[in-house]
C-alpha cells in the first residue's frame, strides 16, 4: 500500500510539472522570453516518467519511453518542439507525448473520489493571469491597483475559502496593510500596478518598505503580485532586487503583464 501511495505521489508531482512546463512553453511562444525557455523543465518531466516506470519495473513500457526520449534528445530541434493547434495556437509535441504515457500509467492507480487544491500558491496566481485579462469576462484588462486586487481576490477566494480581504495584524505596523491574506497557509498579498517604466523606481521602494512591516507570528509567507500593463521588468529582477536588499527567502515576487501576447512563430523542422 504504502508504494502505491508513493507512486500515485510521483505521478501527481509529474502532472504539477508538466503543468508548470506548459506554462513556461506557453509564455516563451507568446513574449519569446528566454527566460521561460521550457527545454530543460520538458526533459525533466520525461526524466521523471522514465524514473516512474523503473520503480514499477514495467521494463517494455520503459523501454518505449526512453525510445522517444532518446529520439527527441537527438533531434534538431530537440525539447522545444511544436506544432499549432486549428486554431492557430502553438503547443508542445514532447509535452503532448509525456501526457499519452502518464494516462496509461495513471490506469493502474485509483484516483482518490474527492479532489483537493494541489497547485502551489504562485502557480495558481500565474494561471488566474489569463482569466483577469479575459475581455471577454471583465470587458477591459485592469486599468489600476484595485482591479487587479479584486480580480485576483474573487478567484482565490473559490480556492480558499478562509481568504481575508485586507487582514488587521497582531502587531501593528505603521503606513502598512496587506491587502489580502490566507490563514490557511500563513500568506499574506500585496497587489502593485505597474503602467509607466518610470515608476519602476517608486514601486521597488514601496515594496521594501512594505516588507519592513512584515513582523507578525500569524504570517510566514510574503507575496508581491506586480501587474504590469505592458513588459517592463522581467520577475526575475524583482526577486533579486529582494534578495541583494537582504530580504529573506519567504518573500517573493510575481509578474503578470497586461501586454497582448505575441504569438512566436513556429520553428521548421529540418528534412
Amino acid at each position: 500500500m504504502k508504494q502505491i501511495i508513493n507512486i500515485q505521489e510521483a505521478l501527481q508531482n509529474l502532472k504539477d510539472k508538466i503543468t508548470e512546463a506548459d506554462r513556461y512553453f506557453d509564455e516563451w511562444c507568446m513574449y519569446g522570453d528566454e527566460y521561460r525557455e521550457p527545454s530543460w523543465l520538458i526533459e525533466t518531466c520525461f526524466l521523471q516518467l522514465l524514473a516512474i516506470a523503473e520503480a514499477l519495473e514495467f521494463e517494455e513500457f520503459r523501454k518505449m519511453i526512453y525510445t522517444e526520449y532518446l529520439g527527441v534528445k537527438g533531434s534538431k530541434i530537440g525539447f522545444s518542439d511544436s506544432e499549432q493547434t486549428p486554431d492557430g495556437d502553438p503547443y508542445s509535441v514532447v509535452l503532448s507525448k509525456i501526457r499519452r504515457f502518464l494516462r496509461a500509467l495513471e490506469s493502474f492507480f485509483p484516483t482518490e473520489d474527492h479532489t483537493k487544491v494541489t497547485k502551489d500558491l504562485l502557480q495558481i496566481i500565474r494561471d488566474i493571469h489569463y482569466v483577469i485579462t479575459d475581455k471577454d469576462l471583465f470587458r477591459t484588462t485592469p486599468s489600476n491597483e484595485k482591479d487587479v486586487h479584486l480580480r485576483i481576490e474573487g478567484i482565490l477566494k473559490c480556492v480558499f475559502p478562509d481568504l481575508k480581504h485586507k487582514p488587521s495584524l497582531t502587531k501593528q505596523i505603521k503606513n502598512f496593510e496587506p491587502d489580502t491574506g490566507i490563514p490557511s497557509i500563513e500568506t499574506l498579498i500585496e497587489y502593485k500596478f505597474l503602467s509607466r517604466q518610470k515608476d519602476i523606481s517608486k514601486i521597488a521602494d514601496e515594496i521594501l518598505a512594505d516588507t519592513r512591516g512584515y513582523t507578525s507570528k500569524d504570517w510566514h509567507r510574503f507575496l508581491y503580485v506586480i501587474y504590469e500593463t505592458n513588459r517592463f521588468k522581467p520577475e526575475k529582477n524583482w526577486n533579486q532586487l529582494l534578495r541583494q536588499s537582504g530580504v529573506l527567502e519567504n518573500t517573493t515576487a510575481v509578474v503578470l503583464s497586461g501586454e497582448p501576447p505575441k504569438i512566436k512563430k513556429k520553428t521548421k523542422k529540418l528534412k
